[in-house]
């Protein structure tokens, strides 16, 4: 292999690498174009309870010890949050969000012993 074909194939291979980078980040939402959800547990929940935490119809599961904190694009949505067992209506709630903004909940037990979403005062 002489020197000029070695050079090719570190070129060639070098912008197949920048290609993958480059498509990787154009797939990923943009701050701009996104805000951030945060939902926390709360100690009364209990420590051998999971929460399930629907986003528009796409579940997610918190474990014990554990929160949800992902980007979520920019508009509205709808959240419902509720656990395996909850023998109660399911608590949801309309969120509309803002490009920038960090929206952050606690998932906690009422009176009735359902489970609802209460806004967190901090920022996590």
């Amino acid at each position: 292999m002489n020197i000029k074909s070695g050079f090719v194939r570190v070129l060639a291979i070098l912008a197949f690498a920048i290609a993958i980078c480059w498509s990787s980040q154009a797939a990923q939402p943009s701050s701009t174009d996104s805000g951030r959800l945060v939902v926390q547990r709360s100690p009364g929940i209990g420590s051998s309870v999971f929460l399930r935490l629907s986003i528009d119809g796409e579940v997610h599961n918190i474990g014990p010890g554990s929160r949800y904190d992902q980007p979520i694009p920019a508009g509205h949505h709808v959240l419902i949050v509720d656990t395996p067992r909850n023998q109660h209506q399911p608590t949801s709630m309309e969120l509309t969000v803002e490009p920038g903004q960090t929206y952050a909940f606690t998932a906690t037990r009422g009176s009735d012993q359902g489970v609802s979403l209460q806004r967190s005062r901090r920022t996590p």
